[in-house]
């Protein structure tokens, strides 16, 4: 490890940076847990389930609508920064910030207007349905992608940890707050929404003043005409890029949605609280994706394919042998976890947790390869990937096993579909670099 970490720079940045986020995510994680403890011995499995159909319907209209613009920013914004170009730099932001606008709008109107067709099938009242369309006002603080890329592209991963811990406290002190007061659902929704806006707003602050405090908002002109021209292929690479970051995100918050309809509330309770268990290693990949994209973007740019091809390597190595570490301990300790953390009702949740862990270890192998695909400027190959894995096989099996097998089918669907993309992605990443080393 020493001499790896001698061997390139790149790679101390990399481990610099995902320390920061890291520190963030240990803390939120604690936050998290004690959160969900709470919620699930106050309102038991079948309302827990009930809250988690709300808080995932959002989140897929979310995921969806709102455009994953911190890409193109850190894309775009190193070759502008290195060329010192402040003005096209400036178009960029411009340019994505009206991307994230558009996205948010959408979102908000689609998920007022599907709230009772969704309601239908979930089984939801008048009273729900009213409170689901009310808390699709936090789409509106989702528009931080910009920010965030910004945070990213001025290596300011300090001020994003501390972003991802406010939301998560907010969470636990005001389910505190709601258990003392005996709140229904609609208690712990409010403390969801008002956790939510807050890292919302945070983040919009803190990456936009970071930006100010660099000099790159100086002198800048807000005309919106032709932001797009100092930089060929931006509208291009942003909406594929949202494809590929969207289908993802709808392949995990349409798990516990799918489960709701075709078995019970219970039971999409249980799958969450697997799901949330093995979130640890799902945030470490993305900690570990953020934290080597920039770097690998800065090689890009300067034609450095060896080491861009060595930090790939040892990224992912050292992602991959700590997921499989994280599997080992759920596996020997996870039914102790399960019983002690949220009541004897979820110890069935162990078989699900276990499949969704595994699956969590072929995504931290896969961290670092989707951000190479985007660090060469080829964002439509993982976008191919995930189409196919996730359109052609996660979805076909997850209705038809979850259908025969309840909620450990959708952790076998899980399972296949992360399996692929590593394996497909792997293959191709290999392929485009083996070209650009030979050149």
């Amino acid at each position: 490890m020493k001499r790896w970490l001698a061997d390139s720079i790149f790679l101390t940045t990399v481990i610099k940076n995902a320390t920061w986020l890291l520190g963030g995510r240990v803390m939120t994680g604690f936050a998290s847990l004690v959160y969900l403890s709470i919620v699930t011995h106050h309102l038991g499995v079948t309302g827990f389930g009930t809250l988690v159909l709300i808080q995932t319907y959002i989140q897929i209209v979310t995921d969806l609508t709102t455009f994953q613009s911190s890409q193109a920013v850190i894309r775009y914004g190193t070759i502008c920064l290195e060329q010192k170009n402040k003005v096209a730099l400036q178009q960029l932001l411009k340019f994505t910030t009206l991307l994230d606008l558009l996205g948010v709008l959408i979102g908000l109107a689609i998920a007022v207007i599907l709230a009772p067709y969704i309601g239908f099938y979930m089984g939801w009242n008048q009273a729900t349905i009213f409170q689901v369309q009310w808390c699709s006002l936090i789409i509106l603080f989702t528009s931080v992608a910009t920010p965030r890329g910004l945070l990213q592209l001025c290596n300011r991963f300090d001020l994003l940890a501390l972003q991802i811990t406010i939301p998560t406290f907010i969470c636990m002190f005001g389910a505190f707050v709601a258990a003392i007061l005996n709140a229904p659902v609609w208690g712990y929704l409010l403390v969801w929404f008002i956790s939510q806006a807050s890292g919302g707003l945070l983040l919009f602050l803190v990456g936009w003043r970071e930006a100010w405090k660099r000099g790159m908002l100086k002198n800048i002109n807000w005309s919106a005409i032709d932001l797009s021209q100092h930089h060929r292929g931006l509208l291009k690479f942003c909406i594929v890029s949202n494809f590929d970051s969207s289908l993802p995100m709808m392949m995990r918050q349409a798990s516990p949605l799918v489960v709701g309809i075709l078995t019970t509330h219970a039971a999409a309770g249980l799958f969450q609280v697997s799901y949330e268990l093995s979130t640890p290693l799902k945030d470490l990949a993305q900690i570990l994706t953020q934290s080597v994209y920039p770097e690998l973007a800065r090689l890009d740019s300067q034609d450095k394919w060896r080491l861009f091809v060595s930090l790939l390597l040892k990224s992912t190595a050292i992602a991959t042998g700590i997921g499989a570490i994280v599997f080992i301990i759920i596996v020997c300790l996870g039914q102790i976890v399960l019983k002690y953390a949220f009541g004897e009702a979820f110890i069935s949740a162990y078989g699900i947790l276990v499949l969704l862990v595994a699956a969590e270890v072929f995504t931290m192998g896969n961290c670092a390869l989707e951000p190479a695909f985007y660090a060469i400027g080829k964002p439509s190959f993982p976008l191919r990937i995930n189409a196919i894995a996730i359109l052609g096989v996660y979805l076909p099996l997850l209705l038809v096993l979850t259908q025969s097998f309840g909620i450990v089918g959708t952790g076998i669907a899980t399972l296949s579909s992360t399996a692929l993309i590593l394996i497909l992605n792997s293959v191709l990443i290999w392929h485009q670099l083996r070209q650009r080393l030979r050149t």
